[in-house]
């Protein structure tokens, strides 16, 4: 299998158990008067979202002083629009309960990175208090994707919903009441990356849909790049490793 197989193969399990451990999470209260609206962060122009990451499967260990909730603070003073934050624990070491940790000591919008499923981890998010998840439309087929946007709305959340191919892409834009599509140069088939994919998928998007939200996700290690995307009709910028291995581009984000 694949390591994005894998994956999938181990959420499979955590759902089961979540449903046996909390069978009324689905029940709960939206809580929608919560929610920090993520897409309105990119409302006024291009925006970088932050992601709190300790590790990856393809990187190991990328910091080794990791306390989220630090960085996190570190991350808004640099002038972050959002945060992204990992909470997958076997594969990035993240953890669901970073989520509320973080939201007690920033005022910015967090998006929930984590490979959902199942409505039962959109229910837990909002519970989590995060302001919108991310769907990757790779491990989803259109109607399941459909149904999770759907109940994630109803629960008050924002959606990013992430592609990596022209196939991904057109079942994508096929959906009803998208809030944003993030485009992840990284292939999670084989964790290689290619920086010129999101500005090739961006183009085609803007001729079918522009005035969708989109987000370029993953490879980027300078604040030029930044700069050319803030030119391209991004709406925002998704970076995790780039800011960890390259600890100068957290000072340079004001300058986009």
């Amino acid at each position: 299998m694949s390591i994005l197989d894998q994956i999938v193969a181990t959420k499979r399990d955590e759902v089961a158990e979540l449903k046996r451990c909390r069978p009324d999470l689905l029940n709960s209260s939206p809580q929608r008067n919560r929610r920090r609206r993520f897409i309105r962060a990119f409302e006024t122009g291009f925006g970088t979202i932050a992601e709190v990451k300790k590790a990856s499967p393809s990187r190991g260990i990328i910091r080794s002083d990791f306390d989220p909730v630090e960085l996190a603070v570190q991350f808004e003073e640099a002038g972050a629009a959002a945060l992204s934050v990992l909470t997958d624990g076997p594969y990035f070491q993240g953890s669901p309960e970073f989520i509320p940790l973080i939201r007690n000591r920033v005022s910015l919008p967090i998006l929930r990175k984590e490979f959902i499923i199942d409505p039962i981890q959109i229910a837990e998010s909002a519970e989590l208090g995060a302001d919108a998840i991310l769907l990757i439309q790779a491990i989803l087929s259109p109607s399941d994707c459909q149904n999770l946007l759907d109940i994630a709305h109803h629960f008050g959340l924002d959606v990013l919903l992430e592609v990596h191919t022209d196939a991904e892409l057109d079942s994508a834009l096929s959906l009803s009441n998208l809030d944003m599509i993030g485009i992840n140069n990284r292939d999670l088939q084989t964790f290689d990356v290619d920086i010129s994919l999101a500005r090739r998928l961006r183009q085609k998007i803007g001729k079918i849909h522009p005035e969708l939200p989109v987000v370029a996700e993953s490879g980027y290690q300078h604040i030029d790049d930044l700069k050319t995307l803030a030119t391209e009709a991004f709406s925002a910028v998704l970076i995790g490793e780039g800011l960890a291995t390259n600890p100068h581009l957290m000072a340079q984000l004001r300058l986009v």
